[in-house]
């Protein structure tokens, strides 16, 4: 896939987010279906290998609190990287940081299909294709976990006693993110102010 720029929720906030993403269920499903990864928005990806001014991540975190990303709703994409997802609110802060980024690296032709948004579960096409992506979708909607209101403008996530309408992006993580999911390498992290 290449070298991502992930907004990353904070340590309390990503462990209640993992509480509610789709485990792989029993049966015989693909082996990459289900990976474990961390909950985020992906700001941009340019090519594996790509050069990286190395001072980047710092001029991105300068004068810039944690970004808010905001819940819109809940839904499922033909993509891989998209199979479950949660669409995320376009705020100005949100738009500005991506918008920045694509500027720096706009020579790479960075990309971030279906922005901004956080995925929930991986699932592989072949069982995409016998309707395990819509079941993913359908158990959170079933178990309680999702309110939308009508308009599809907002949402929240019930993460145990927990109600998240979104989550405060604390850091941006530039990661390596070529093969299997699990092996994927976080290169360097950097933390953003709080408010």
């Amino acid at each position: 896939m290449g070298l991502s720029f992930w907004l990353v929720p904070p340590a309390d906030q990503t462990a209640l987010l993992q509480s509610i993403m789709p485990r792989r269920p029993a049966g015989s499903l693909a082996a990459s279906s289900y990976p474990e990864f961390l909950p985020h928005i992906t700001l941009a990806t340019v090519p594996s290998g790509s050069e990286i001014p190395g001072d980047l991540l710092t001029k991105l975190a300068e004068n810039r609190r944690s970004v808010r990303a905001n819940f819109r709703s809940l839904d499922t994409s033909d993509h891989y990287f998209r199979s479950v997802l949660v669409s995320v609110e376009p705020t100005t802060d949100l738009l500005a940081l991506h918008e920045e980024i694509t500027r720096a690296l706009s020579h790479l032709s960075p990309s971030a299909p279906m922005f901004p948004h956080m995925s929930l579960s991986y699932i592989a096409d072949e069982d995409a294709n016998t309707g395990e992506r819509i079941r993913a979708e359908q158990m959170i909607r079933v178990t309680g976990i999702v309110f939308e209101d009508e308009d599809h403008q907002t949402m929240l996530l019930r993460c145990g006693e927990v109600r998240l309408s979104g989550f405060d992006g604390a850091e941006i993580w530039l990661v390596d993110c070529e093969g299997p999911v699990e092996t994927w390498a976080i290169h360097s992290k950097q933390l953003l102010g709080s408010r």
